[in-house]
């Protein structure tokens, strides 16, 4: 497997001009001839129904021009992905609708998935896990094109290609991972040892209109006017990680846990067309509570657990919360109960911030006490 990236300026949504970067991409990458007959899976970032301009979701635009290069080539285009919460035809059929998947695929260009049932797969050289909950239609694929979101996030600093693999695990299973590896490397092996074991055909990210901030719901979206595309998930998330914080990255949880499994991140920044490289600048990433794996490594837990309420982050309900009840359905630590407003129970919150990243009224915020902005 090459490390090669390509690395393409797109200032909007255009189908027709994002349709002949897609065939570039495909020629270039020697994919073309691997289509005909197959059934391609079009793995999109779907991780709630939010409309386009959001920047949460895979661009339905983006989507369209994939599938119909890839129809072009002989190929059966679907789209398939598993939001946060729970994973059934009814919420699956809402999150297309809001996101604008409906229209595209009512109009022909690409299938939806509706198949809502998992099997086990199993890891056997994975770091941190054996094996895996998976949805069903991955076993329908032939190939899959891996189509994630270029956005920041407030767990792993920067939610892309490794990241985005995580919806193939079905719906609140996903919590199950969250509550079983609270450390965050051992969160970003788990999901590498999911990519290892499901590896796309091809990446092509949309970075068109991306999101900075604290993502990946919650952010504010900004134009980094970008694709990037690879057939190397791993090395394209180094690349966007430097892209995003420059010679900071290095520490950041993607290319540290890269690091850790002994997989080479050196790469030429002169690869980076300075075009691309302009996009990416002052760009605003949350602060990721690097506080968590040093506490917990080098105190004694009943000290730990007293200076960690002065130094970590935590999830803060704030006064628009209308007691949906979606963060307490999706904590993986059972620590929300719903009143009035949601209400955090913070002794025993592992600091996931799936509150955060699923609530659909922005009524979470993830507050960084003063100590600890201090010492991290």
């Amino acid at each position: 497997m090459t490390k090669d990236l390509a690395f393409y300026q797109q200032n909007n949504y255009n189908i027709k001009e994002i349709e002949v970067i897609i065939d570039n991409i495909f020629e270039d990458y020697q994919i073309i001839n691997k289509l005909e007959g197959k059934k391609v899976l079009l793995k999109v970032n779907l991780l709630m129904g939010k409309s386009p301009d959001q920047a949460i979701t895979t661009n339905p635009k983006f989507v369209t021009a994939v599938a119909r290069i890839v129809k072009k080539y002989g190929g059966q285009p679907f789209l398939a992905d598993s939001p946060g919460g729970p994973f059934n035809k009814t919420s699956l059929k809402f999150a297309y609708s809001k996101s604008g998947y409906l229209e595209p695929a009512e109009a022909g260009e690409y299938a939806l998935n509706y198949d809502t049932g998992k099997f086990k797969l199993d890891s056997p050289e994975g770091y941190r896990s054996k094996s895996f909950e998976i949805c069903n239609f991955v076993q329908e694929a032939d190939l899959i094109i891996n189509l994630p979101k270029l956005k920041t996030h407030g767990l792993t600093l920067y939610t892309g290609a490794i990241k985005n693999l995580f919806g193939l695990v079905p719906g609140v299973t996903k919590a199950e991972y969250h509550l079983k590896l609270q450390n965050i490397s051992d969160f970003c092996h788990m999901l590498i040892d999911l990519h290892d074991v499901i590896t796309p055909e091809l990446t092509i990210m949309d970075g068109i209109l991306g999101m900075e901030g604290e993502g990946p719901s919650s952010g504010i979206p900004r134009e980094f006017k970008t694709i990037i595309a690879s057939n190397n998930a791993v090395y394209l998330d180094t690349v966007v990680s430097y892209l995003l914080r420059k010679d900071k990255y290095i520490n950041d949880p993607w290319p540290a846990t890269i690091k850790a499994r002994d997989i080479s991140i050196d790469f030429d920044q002169k690869i980076i067309p300075e075009a691309i490289k302009e996009n990416f600048i002052d760009v605003k990433t949350p602060r990721v509570d690097k506080t968590s794996n040093l506490i917990d490594q080098q105190l004694p837990k009943p000290i730990s657990k007293f200076i960690e309420k002065m130094v970590r982050p935590k999830p803060v309900v704030l006064d628009n919360c209308i007691a949906c009840g979606i963060c307490a359905k999706n904590c993986p630590a059972r620590v929300i109960t719903i009143n009035e407003q949601a209400e955090i129970d913070l002794t025993d919150c592992i600091r996931c911030f799936c509150c955060q990243e699923l609530c659909p009224h922005d009524a979470v915020e993830i507050k960084y006490p003063l100590l600890g902005r201090l010492l991290f």
